[in-house]
């Protein structure tokens, strides 16, 4: 039989980022607690700011019955004469059995036998401990504690209301763990009323929340919000912005939302549109609006009241206030920031007094060494770019000790390219410096130039080594210093600008000044990166092509690490591996690599041959290593003109012949076409 549950924590009011960052794992953690006791039920995951429901239509009222089989010692030790011994009356007696003689068969053995069977329990008794479990198992990355409670929560809370069918439950576990109230009831919008309203029903609940103020599906709120923008923007004939963080973030923090339009003085406008939308976005969770392709003076605020045809005039005049003094205050640090200098020597001097990291110097120490990377990168792939790709470095920290960075550390960089322009810097210049810690993320814009993407490369490369040489590494979900976005830049940068940077010859190049450390940890930290990337670039990425690639290379014992020859390998079997004929090839040519594994390469001498099989098989590898291939498909359909020969090979000779020079001249041959396949990947790893 089920019934309906509710399930209501209400707390003080939660933070949005750290519900936004657990509110994907809530469902999945109940659903484990549900599986712990055999229980399933579809359920519902709601939240407002101050409240998390979980609510299923149809939830069991008993756990299932189960039976449970048990095997004992074998009889011969367990009975003595046909009847049970010591041995066979205390296995019974675990199980809280009577001695009852039962036997069944398990590996071929006679043994003694009984079955168990737990009863259905009452989900009613068991949901106190389940919630309780659910409520320990919420990771909001800090917790708060209260009173003299051991219990921690993200912050305190008030009431678990849980009714089962029409039965609200105690839930004295709860209580003592968060010394709160286990009551059947609720609290509306706080513009409502601050008073506890009883709910003894669940029918109740939704009733009494929907009157008072408190849209609980976050689904019907986020609706509410874009229906009202897309009103205001048909009404004032304007565009507004929606960042999805932001609108995520304005559903968590609202239980009634009400979209309202405002406006800012036009003169604000002067300001760079970063600074205003930052101001904005960032400080007041505002929505920016504009017209055509202009930021327009005017903006969108989400009110929390619940009043659908209130008088919300004196809200929009507060947020235009608010807005106006933070405005003023940004237009005097920018007008501040454009009377510094931007000579090295001031820009010098200013960031000698920013630390970078502990054991690795200030600010200024960290450009020079990403001036000196910059120079290795311009001879390696654009030596013509090398005095403008050191301007842009002695430059692209000059923003740090700004003002308007120190208020809105979001624009670093962006502001930096503001005041390269104002100084008269080359349009190519101010783009390298806004674009220096691009990508972002794993699906987020590049740098637009060469320039800008050796700028970002020296910036993330010098990150990477210098962090790695003190010991900063990543370690499980740990990365304090953004280091996997570090690697995953430099990658997708050497990818898209095909910039062949070798993770063994390069990075040992360039790691010399860095206090020593193992270079191959950093290697592997690369390669592993490497994985994510081309997992999202290639439709159904198999893994295993990968490994064999980077098994060519292990096996070679080779130092081609180069990033995009590694890429251009895996898209090769890829695409290779599309085709039937695929697995042929594999098949064969493990078969050589078996036989090769243990035998030391040596020289082939064709007057050893005693077969024209053996004579053909060297004639096509011959052909096959004498060419030069476009790319490294190309080589894979001609290393399979081979399986014929191969065949005719195997099928006419021994390779391990009795006389050992015939053996070891085969075997030769054998490790030779091996060896053209491990330039691709290990085939034995397909």
């Amino acid at each position: 039989m089920n019934q309906a549950l509710l399930v209501e924590i209400l707390s003080e009011e939660m933070p949005a980022r750290p519900l936004l960052q657990e509110l994907p794992h809530m469902l999945d953690k109940w659903a484990g607690i549900l599986a712990q006791y055999s229980l399933e039920g579809a359920f519902e995951l709601f939240y407002t700011p101050t409240r998390l429901v979980l609510y299923s239509p149809h939830f069991p009222t008993y756990t299932p019955a189960k039976t449970c089989e048990h095997f004992g010692p074998p009889l011969e030790i367990g009975t003595t004469q046909g009847a049970l011994n010591a041995i066979g009356e205390k296995f019974y007696a675990k199980l809280g059995l009577p001695p009852l003689l039962a036997t069944a068969i398990k590996n071929n053995k006679q043994v003694l036998y009984a079955t168990t069977t737990t009863p259905p329990i009452p989900t009613a008794t068991l949901l106190d401990k389940m919630v309780l479990d659910f409520l320990h198992a919420l990771d909001f990355g800090k917790s708060m504690a209260w009173g003299f409670i051991q219990g921690r929560f993200i912050r305190p809370i008030h009431n678990i209301c849980a009714i089962l069918g029409t039965t609200p439950l105690e839930m004295p576990a709860c209580v003592r763990a968060y010394a709160c109230n286990a009551q059947a009831g609720t609290k509306l919008h706080f513009a409502r009323s601050f008073e506890f309203i009883p709910t003894p029903t669940i029918a109740r609940y939704f009733e009494v929340l929907q009157k008072g103020g408190v849209i609980l599906d976050p689904a019907k709120r986020r609706a509410k919000i874009l229906e009202e923008i897309h009103a205001l923007e048909q009404k004032y004939q304007v565009r507004v912005e929606i960042k999805q963080e932001l609108l995520d973030e304005i559903v968590a923090i609202t239980a009634y939302p009400t979209a309202l339009y405002g406006h800012f003085d036009s003169t604000f406008l002067s300001l760079p549109p970063e600074i205003i939308s930052t101001s904005m976005q960032e400080h007041q969770r505002y929505f920016s609006v504009f017209k055509g392709e202009s930021l327009h003076n005017a903006f969108v605020v989400v009110s929390n009241m619940p009043l659908e045809h209130g008088d919300f005039s004196q809200i929009v005049e507060g947020n235009e206030k608010v807005l106006k003094a933070r405005l003023s205050d940004a237009v005097f640090f920018y007008q501040n920031d454009l009377k510094r200098s931007l000579q090295w020597s001031v820009i010098a001097q200013n960031l000698e007094n920013i630390a970078f990291v502990q054991g690795l110097g200030s600010l200024k120490d960290k450009v020079q060494r990403e001036q000196d990377i910059g120079a290795w990168l311009a001879r390696q792939y654009a030596p013509s770019a090398q005095p403008t790709l050191q301007e842009v470095l002695a430059l692209a920290k000059a923003d740090l000790s700004s003002e308007v960075v120190y208020e809105f550390p979001e624009l670093q960089g962006v502001m930096g390219s503001y005041y390269a322009r104002h100084h008269s810097k080359s349009a190519q210049v101010c783009s390298a410096i806004k674009e220096q810690y691009l990508p972002l993320g794993e699906h987020t814009p590049l740098p637009s130039s060469l320039l800008g993407a050796l700028s970002a490369l020296a910036i993330k490369l010098d990150t990477l080594l210098a962090l790695f040489s003190v010991g900063k590494i990543p370690t499980g979900s740990k990365d304090p210093f953004a280091l996997r976005r570090a690697g995953n830049g430099v990658l997708r940068i050497c990818l898209h600008y095909d910039l062949d940077f070798n993770l063994h010859t390069h990075l040992e190049a360039l790691a010399r000044p860095y206090a020593p450390f193992e270079l191959h940890l950093l290697r592997d930290f690369m390669l592993e990166r490497l994985t994510h990337i081309l997992a999202s670039q290639i439709t159904n990425f198999e893994p295993t092509l990968y490994k064999a690639v980077l098994k060519g290379l292990r096996v070679l014992d080779s130092d081609a690490y180069g990033v995009c020859q590694i890429a251009r390998k895996v898209q090769a079997l890829h695409a290779f591996f599309k085709q039937d004929r695929a697995l042929e090839l594999v098949a064969i040519f493990k078969r050589v690599a078996n036989i090769t594994q243990d035998a030391p390469p040596s020289q082939v001498d064709p007057t050893l041959f005693k077969d024209s099989s053996e004579h053909g098989l060297y004639g096509a590898y011959q052909q096959v290593a004498r060419l030069e291939f476009d790319d490294f498909l190309e080589k894979l359909n001609a290393l399979h003109t081979l399986k014929a020969p191969l065949e005719d090979f195997f099928d006419r000779v021994l390779v391990n012949d009795s006389c050992l020079q015939t053996r070891h001249n085969r075997q030769a041959l054998l490790h030779l076409i091996y060896h053209e396949f491990l330039g691709v990947a290990d085939i034995k790893e397909l």
